[in-house]
């Protein structure tokens, strides 16, 4: 009996101490945001309405890694879709100057500009 509990408050400091090393898609979404916010000129409003769109999008990247993970033939096309879908929803968001902004700090930048995964 106290092999089994040891087992499992073992298995549970674990997976508590492996979920603290990983932040949520909401926490990189909020750094993702405030990363990008000074590099392109976002007031707040925008910049929470950009922290929405990185949200949505990491969740259904996160989706997708879980769905596919061994087919990487069918991973990739569903990721850059994903991708595609988030930058027109940007530019539509964003004003005009702040899109070109966007896509040349995408460019230098592309971890960022993919928000990283964990």
């Amino acid at each position: 009996m106290k092999t089994l509990v040891a087992a499992a408050l073992l298995t549970f400091s674990l997976t508590t101490a492996f979920a603290q090393d990983t932040p949520s898609p909401a926490q990189r979404a909020t750094e993702y945001a405030r990363a990008l916010a000074p590099q392109i000129g976002l007031d707040p409003a925008r910049m929470l309405q950009v922290k929405k769109l990185a949200l949505s999008r990491m969740e259904r990247e996160q989706e997708i890694d879980r769905m596919y993970a061994g087919d990487e033939a069918m991973r990739q096309p569903k990721l850059a879709a994903v991708n595609q879908e988030y930058r027109e929803s940007l530019k539509g968001l964003l004003t005009p100057a702040q899109f070109q902004r966007f896509e040349q700090w995408a460019a230098t930048a592309p971890a960022n500009a993919t928000a990283a995964k964990p």
